[in-house]
Parts: structure tokens; sequence; C-alpha cells
């Protein structure tokens, strides 16, 4: 299989979480695209997403206004799908997520108190889910790719205006397995630049589809500027949770009672099932984009609670 066929298989199963409240100045436009806080990707049809732990912290810390119910996270995962008519983006409800709370790591480790993954619970039978490897042999060299939201909504709207809808595909190495080549390394590096908005997207292997990690953080340099002002420069090598974690985690959140669908949950043929397709871009633009409203509607269940605030040690998104 090649990059550019495996990526098909990808890219169809890649989400952004947006927030659903923006606050803007009346006299403002709207926002030519919907902000993006993070990427996430389908790895259970039954609507479980995988991200990072820190993207799914942002939710309740950051865009929850103040009056809405609690049940609502105040964020939706938007799903670009393509069909016979264009392309739809499609708001999918958050009813939940699934967080580690405990994580006992072994005697000997080197990572973080804990690996950054989350799992998000979508109201949304029959999506594409994506494979997750059984096998853990990540080795320095081996080729990987991956795709997101790096710059978020700045990389959609560079010129001014929205040129792109999609999400942007990397290639690169593994540069590093650490701390160093064993058998469950509690993370791995790849020479890839990531930015703000990419935390959450999946890694995976070109010939296969298969995923082997999600990208979670980017090694930032430090510069100074004329007035001796520090700032953060962002390198090419990005760390990644591997796929190990994920597929013991997954195991157990596919466990919870919460993550069965609601009686009411919808397939995607039934959301765009006599739905009228809105060209949301203006005149002149030399393609066409479609979207589905999000209809005003209360998630049935949020089981996040607001903790401390989000780290800001490196991690992306």
């Amino acid at each position: 299989m090649t990059l550019s066929e495996s990526y098909k298989i990808i890219k169809k199963s890649i989400v952004a979480f947006c927030p659903k409240y923006v606050p803007t100045d009346p006299k403002d436009a709207a926002p030519l695209f919907p902000p993006i806080i993070g990427t996430g990707f389908v790895a259970d049809s039954n609507g479980v997403i995988v991200t990072n732990d820190h993207v799914v912290r942002a939710f309740g810390k950051q865009f929850r206004p103040s009056g809405i119910p609690e049940e609502d996270w105040g964020v939706y995962a938007l799903l670009l799908y393509s069909t016979t008519a264009g392309q739809a983006e499609i708001p999918l409800e958050v009813l939940g997520a699934s967080l580690i709370e405990k994580f006992e790591p072994g005697p000997i480790y080197y990572g973080p108190p804990k690996p950054d993954v989350a799992f998000v619970h979508v109201k949304v039978r029959g999506l594409s889910a994506l494979s997750i490897t059984d096998t853990d042999d990540v080795v320095e060299g081996r080729e990987l790719a991956t795709a997101g939201f790096p710059m978020g909504t700045d990389a959609l709207t560079a010129p001014g205006y929205v040129h792109q809808v999609t999400q942007t595909l990397q290639r690169g190495i593994v540069s590093a397995v650490l701390p160093f080549a064993c058998e469950r390394p509690h993370a791995f590096t790849i020479n890839v630049m990531t930015q703000g908005g990419a935390s959450g997207s999946p890694v995976f292997d070109p010939e296969t589809s298969q995923i082997v990690g999600v990208l979670y953080a980017g090694l930032n340099d430090i510069g100074l500027t004329k007035e001796k002002d520090l700032y953060r420069i962002p390198t090419n090598i990005s760390y990644v949770v591997p796929a190990h974690y994920i597929r013991h985690l997954m195991a157990d959140t596919l466990k919870d009672p919460e993550m069965v669908q609601p009686a009411d949950s919808q397939t995607i043929d039934d959301l765009l099932r006599g739905k009228e397709l809105v060209n949301v871009l203006e005149k002149g633009r030399r393609f066409e984009i479609r979207e589905i409203k999000l209809k005003n509607s209360v998630t049935n269940a949020a089981r996040f609670t607001e903790v401390e605030k989000v780290r800001d040690d490196g991690e992306v998104g």
C-alpha cells in the first residue's frame, strides 16, 4: 500500500474538536472557520475517538461559558465527510469522555506521570474506525506518517480567507525510542514539526494504514527577542504515545456502560438524509465546501470534572 492509498483510509476518520460557543464582539464578523482546539481519530465504530488527555481537559477550562447546562460540553467533533454533492462538515455531539484516573507504571519507568491519552464518546453509530496495531515493533528509522490540524484554524485561513478545509499530512521517521529500545517504550519521537491543534493526531504506518501511536507534544527551542523576551521555537522533534497504551486503555474504556450509544443515535447516512447541504464559502472561491449546521441540543451525559490548569510544558494543542 502506498502512502496515498493508506491516507485515503486514515483521513476519513480524523476529526477536529471545535468550540460550540465562540465569544465575539457584535460588530465583528463571524469567524471564517470554527476555531480548532485539537485533533482526534475514530478508534471504534460506536463513536469512540482517541485524542490527548490535555485536549479533553481544555474542553472544560476554556470552552464552557457560564450559564450553559452542566451536561453540555461546549465542544463538538467536526468530521469532514465526502459526499456526491461535495464535502460536508458534520458536527458530532460529544456525550462524554474517558480519562486515566490512576496510572501505575512498572518499577523502571522514565515517562510522564501518565500517558497523554483520552477517549471522547460522540453520538453517532457506524463510524469508520481505524485499526490499532497489535504489534509493538517501533524502531529507529521506521517510516511513519501523521495527519491532523497543526496550527488549527490559522493554517486553513492563512491568506485571510478559507483556502483549505482538510487535514494536513506529514511524513517522517522514528527518530528515537524512549527511554531506549525496549519492549514497552513510554514514547517515541518522529522528525515531524508539530504545532498547536495537532495534538491527538494519529500516527500511522503508510504501508498498512494501522495506527502506531497518537501525537501529543512537540519539543521547543527557546529564542530571544531584541527586547530580551523569551519565546518558543518549534523544532522537528515531536512526541508520540505508543499504540500499546491506546490498545490496553481502549479495552477498558469499551467496557464502560456509559460508552453505549443512546437509543436515538444515528449513522452518518441518517444525519445526511433529508438535510440540505448549504454552501458556506463566499462567491468567487474556486471550490465549494458544504456544511450541515449543528442543531441546538443538550448532551445526554458529561463525565468530565474540571481539574488543574492544563500543563504548558511543551505540549501542543
